[in-house]
């Protein structure tokens, strides 16, 4: 028997009140917005409602209900491509901030859900730009935005870890998947007092399908970056230059366990300092702070009390 649209409702409504249960979103806008947008819509048929973290197994189902569950959506199992679990990127995007009349870019559109959630949130007076690397992809959000009626939405087929310096600056930008560093023309295309937030992974034990890390925000202000890490994270991996690779994996592994180790010992929120290697910068020595990572673009560090 076929659903009805009171039905399939419901069950969003349902979702979203769970997630405000568990404080997983917090902010009124933020819980609007996951309220008003069907995730249904945004996928096509069979739906496929992966059935653990990592969507090694799903299920196929003509019943859009299930996609109102706390749970990874596969899109392409063969490309390795998912629409994130609703309190995992719920998260993300509470971290996000993202407001009335901001600029926003998004990396990794997938089929344009939480795209679509970031449209809401900036509202008419701001903008969202949306880049997915898969061109198919690219043109299905693009067409699925435009049918939901997101005016304010332009979506590109490309490599997001070049960002859209044409349309540039961002207050705010949200990655998608899993990066083995912060791309260079992410910071360089975030506006002053902007925000980036994105999952820092490495190759982990879940194997090559699903990077395992730490959600990273990283906050502009002028000449100065600092960052927050929130969250432990898994995602599939971010293609483009950004992408993890297998011989920065274990550096990478190694710094992000330390910094939960030093987290957890201390039990404090650590601000890290931030410095991009194109900047010249010098950095100071490793043993001479609490905690200090390496990767490709970037020197971070918790300076000592």
């Amino acid at each position: 028997m076929a659903l009805t649209s009171k039905e399939i409702e419901a069950a969003r409504q349902a979702l979203v009140d769970d997630l405000v249960r568990r404080a997983i979103v917090r902010t009124p806008a933020i819980e609007r917005a996951f309220r008003k947008v069907p995730r249904h819509m945004f996928l096509e048929l069979l739906y496929r409602v992966a059935t653990d973290p990592f969507a090694a197994d799903f299920i196929q189902t003509n019943d859009p209900c299930q996609v109102y569950t706390d749970a990874v959506a596969v899109i392409d199992r063969a490309r390795n491509i998912t629409s994130g679990a609703p309190s995992v990127v719920a998260r993300q995007i509470e971290q996000l901030a993202p407001m009335e009349g901001m600029r926003v870019l998004h990396v990794g559109t997938g089929t344009g859900y939480y795209t679509a959630i970031l449209a809401e949130l900036a509202g008419e007076s701001g903008s969202v730009v949306g880049v997915e690397y898969e061109e198919d992809l690219a043109e299905l959000s693009a067409n699925l935005l435009g049918r939901a009626g997101y005016t304010t939405v332009t979506v590109r087929q490309g490599d997001g870890t070049l960002g859209v310096p044409e349309a540039a600056p961002f207050d705010r930008i949200m990655i998608s998947a899993g990066a083995g560093d912060i791309s260079p023309a992410w910071i360089s295309q975030l506006a002053d007092e902007g925000r980036l937030v994105v999952p820092l992974c490495h190759a982990g034990p879940a194997g090559p399908t699903v990077g395992g890390g730490a959600m990273l925000t990283v906050d502009k202000g002028g000449d100065t970056l600092s960052g927050h890490i929130t969250d432990i994270a898994f995602s599939p991996p971010l293609k483009g230059v950004a992408a993890p690779t297998e011989e920065e994996g274990a550096p990478l592994a190694d710094g992000l366990m330390r910094w939960f180790a030093l987290s957890e010992f201390l039990r404090t929120s650590l601000c890290i300092r931030i410095v991009m290697r194109s900047e010249g910068r010098e950095p100071p020595n490793a043993g001479s702070v609490p905690w200090y990572l390496e990767t490709r673009s970037a020197t971070m560090w918790v300076e000592p009390n």
